[in-house]
């Protein structure tokens, strides 16, 4: 069992509130830590306050909402209470921002390991370990020796005491300086949004498509600050892009074809927003990979709508949308048992490029038209990717 403890007691300069509390990427220091944690495998999450203040607690209430494991405890002593002693046990400092390369890369070693920086020109403010060394923020270790530091914490400043105590114990030293483009210590207002700017630049996910990538991707970027500013949950995104595919289809069946093409349209850069949004906060994979297949169930209904709702031009437009959700279905279950292409070129079909490829037919009324063109690049792009996975046995 591995259990991922934050602490967060040291507060800004100003003494106004926690260095856990500060904003980046969309949330507060500490929920970014807890993100990562739970994300890189931990069980639960235990942080370690010794005040409770209303960013701390709203937080810790946010991260509960979504279902994760999230204690907040005073004292060290607590969390000696609650772990066993061959527990291991994953320490994230004061402040630290970091990725999971980082974390990954120090649970491959045993406990107690402790992730360090060479003492170099740039790494004055981390904290030094020896005359080489300096402790990068990241530390593992058990329940039994967070035990003996709580037996003698006293007055003594507990992140300090348990890297001291981890450090004699002849912990294991893993360097990190090659590792991670994202290590950062938050101590300021001036910090989070530095550590922000660089968790958008470190921040990577994979383009749907060509609009994905040339349309929607810069929209995203630009909005993203605002939207992480405002603390917008991605979560309020992926779900509206996926409602307003429902308009679309209710739209399209109520036989305004041209609204529904329009809620459709506006779906997609919601939906890449909200991705760029969870990308840069952490959101679990599995949070992303429900919301993707939701949305892929709500264009279905969305273009099997239109097909519906454009039967005064006959009901091969039906047809034509079924032909073209057949060839889709085949596409996904085609990568999902044999696997995607190594190289899967964006211009294959996805449901936005579907959905666009219909506005200039639909554009000087040519309908049915467009439709057929959407069967016929669903096709093509079943058959390419047969030919691309082929090529690879």
């Amino acid at each position: 069992m591995l259990t991922g403890i934050i602490i967060a007691c040291e507060e800004v300069a100003d003494g106004t509130t926690l260095r856990a509390e500060l904003p980046v990427a969309g949330q507060t220091v500490f929920e970014q830590q807890a993100r990562l944690l739970i994300e890189t495998g931990a069980d639960r999450v235990i942080a370690i306050a010794e005040r409770l203040p209303p960013g701390l607690a709203g937080a810790v209430t946010r991260l509960r909402r979504e279902g994760l494991a999230v204690e907040l405890l005073r004292q060290v002593h607590d969390v000696a209470q609650r772990v066993k002693p061959d527990e291991r046990l994953l320490f994230v400092g004061d402040g630290i921002v970091t990725d999971e390369n980082a974390v990954e890369r120090l649970l491959e070693a045993p406990a107690p390991a402790v992730l360090v920086l060479p003492d170099a020109p740039g790494t004055e403010a981390w904290e030094r370990i020896d005359a080489a060394s300096r402790w990068a923020g990241l530390l593992l270790a058990n329940g039994e020796l967070v035990r003996r530091t709580a037996r003698m914490l006293g007055d003594w400043d507990l992140q300090s005491t348990l890297l001291r105590n981890a450090v004699q114990s002849g912990a294991e030293r893993v360097d990190v300086s090659a590792a991670t483009p994202l290590l950062a210590q938050v101590v300021d207002p001036a910090g989070a949004l530095a550590v922000e700017q660089a968790i958008g630049e470190a921040a990577t996910r994979r383009h749907a498509g060509l609009l994905d990538r040339h349309v929607f991707d810069p929209f995203a970027r630009l909005i993203a600050p605002r939207a992480m500013a405002a603390m917008i949950d991605p979560a309020w995104l992926r779900g509206g892009s996926a409602g307003l595919l429902i308009l679309s289809a209710l739209a399209s069946i109520a036989g305004w074809p041209w609204a529904g093409l329009l809620f459709a349209m506006l779906s997609g850069p919601v939906d890449t927003l909200g991705r760029h949004l969870g990308a840069l906060s952490m959101r679990s994979r599995r949070d992303r990979s429900r919301w993707t297949r939701i949305r892929y169930g709500a264009a279905s209904a969305a273009l099997l709508a239109i097909g519906w709702g454009l039967r005064p031009f006959g009901w091969g437009t039906l047809a034509l949308t079924t032909a073209t959700l057949g060839f889709m279905a085949a596409f996904f279950e085609h990568e999902r048992l044999i696997g995607r292409p190594a190289r899967r070129p964006l211009w294959l079909a996805e449901p936005d490029a579907l959905i666009w490829l219909l506005v200039p037919f639909a554009a000087v009324g040519w309908w049915p038209l467009g439709l057929a063109a959407q069967s016929a690049y669903a096709l093509a792009s079943l058959l390419a990717a047969q030919r691309l996975t082929a090529r690879q046995r």
